[in-house]
């Protein structure tokens, strides 16, 4: 049981990024399977829908990937489990790096929606216009399968774009509406308002999944509702708990905190000198300040780690010991170089 709620399946590896499928998508294909009472007509129906949602999403998750690349980050492993996909990205931790990357995932999406457009004007079938709203229930006045396929491609895929986009933190939309707001206000305001409107999403998105429970939609998205509304809250009450000074190297440039006092040019004038002394001390104290916090958080990650395993940690500690990780192989590397 323990294995279907953190376990994962190695599919394939492609652009150095490993995508993995969490065991809990087992329950799912056997949901499919007693649903559709192993016919084969149902499972190649089933095959065919199921198929098209995994891979726009996981076309949405290379998208996250991609954008981190580009943008001086790195990206090594997607995770595929029943209520979408989780791409482990590590972008530069600033707004703009931040949000281009969010941002890659719906990016695909509408671009998904652009080829199935063009193809579907190239074929020359009746299409409905552009849905402005979820997925609707009837089928476009398609004249062949192909009409119907490519419709139903384009539906899911400006589904999913809408849905992303609902600002429900830690989902691609409360990660925008983070990352604008920390432009604006810092890290760790936004992160906090982020949060608030996250819980507040949640509630009305877990009331829809409950009223839907008798389908697996519903529940999923009654359990992602869950899922998000505990992310928020405990994100937010961490955060309060460290103060906004541990989440100040978040925000700021702290090149000038590598001016010592005794390395202040001589020739500028006194006052000038004295300022920059005083200020690059109070920013490599609050430094010093940040990075106990941040090893103090490593402590209690790797004490979990050894408590409960490593199918315990979040994906926030996850992405917390992987940089953790790389900074210890940097400053090691730089030792061996020296």
């Amino acid at each position: 049981m323990m294995w279907l709620l953190s376990g994962n399946l190695p599919l394939f590896t492609v652009f150095g990024i490993r995508v993995k499928m969490h065991a809990s998508m087992l329950l799912l294909i056997l949901w499919i399977l007693l649903d559709t009472g192993f016919n084969k007509f149902g499972l190649l129906f089933a095959g065919i829908i199921y198929g098209v949602l995994f891979g726009i999403v996981l076309l949405h998750e290379f998208g996250h990937c991609f954008a981190a690349r580009w943008m001086g980050g790195d990206a090594d492993e997607i995770i595929m489990w029943p209520l979408g996909g989780l791409a482990q990205t590590g972008a530069p931790n600033r707004p703009w790096p931040q949000l281009v990357t969010t941002a890659g995932g719906p990016l695909v999406n509408l671009i998904i929606c652009a080829l199935m457009a063009a193809v579907a004007l190239v074929i020359d079938w009746r299409h409905p216009p552009i849905p402005l709203g979820f997925l609707p229930t009837s089928g476009p006045a398609a004249s062949t399968y192909l009409g119907v396929f490519v419709w139903y491609v384009f539906s899911v895929s400006w589904n999913l774009f809408l849905f992303n986009l609902l600002p429900i933190f830690p989902m691609d939309g409360g990660r925008l509406l983070q990352e604008i707001l920390w432009f604006r206000i810092g890290y760790y305001r936004a992160t906090l308002i982020a949060c608030v409107v996250g819980m507040i999403g949640a509630l009305p998105m877990g009331l829809y999944g409950l009223y839907h429970w008798n389908s697996w939609f519903g529940l999923m998205l009654a359990f992602l509702a869950v899922s998000c509304f505990h992310y928020c809250y405990s994100t937010r009450a961490q955060m309060k708990a460290e103060g906004p000074w541990a989440y100040e190297e978040e925000n700021n440039d702290y090149a000038a905190a590598m001016w010592k006092p005794d390395e202040v040019d001589e020739d500028r004038p006194k006052r000038k000198s004295k300022h920059l002394s005083k200020r690059a001390v109070k920013k490599l104290r609050k430094q010093a300040q940040a990075e106990e916090a941040e090893q103090a958080r490593l402590d209690a990650i790797l004490a979990k780690v050894s408590a409960q395993g490593m199918g315990s940690l979040t994906w926030a500690e996850r992405r917390a010991l992987h940089k953790a990780t790389q900074r210890q192989r940097e400053v090691e590397m730089t030792r061996d170089l020296e």
